[in-house]
């Protein structure tokens, strides 16, 4: 049985650096924002108190 995913969230400086590579998939167009900490990531899933960005057509 595999482990449950970490939020984004919950990543600490370190693990940023070392999972540079799969951040950059991660926050490439971001849809969502944490309302916690601000971070933001296409997929909402990944993020402890996500919520939708606006977009620009509205």
């Amino acid at each position: 049985m595999s482990k449950p995913r970490k939020n984004l969230c919950d990543w600490s400086k370190k693990e940023l650096r070392e999972r540079f590579a799969e951040l950059t998939q991660i926050v490439a167009e971001p849809r969502f924002v944490c309302v916690k900490c601000g971070r933001a990531a296409a997929c909402k899933a990944i993020l402890c108190k996500p919520k939708t960005l606006l977009t620009a057509s509205g």
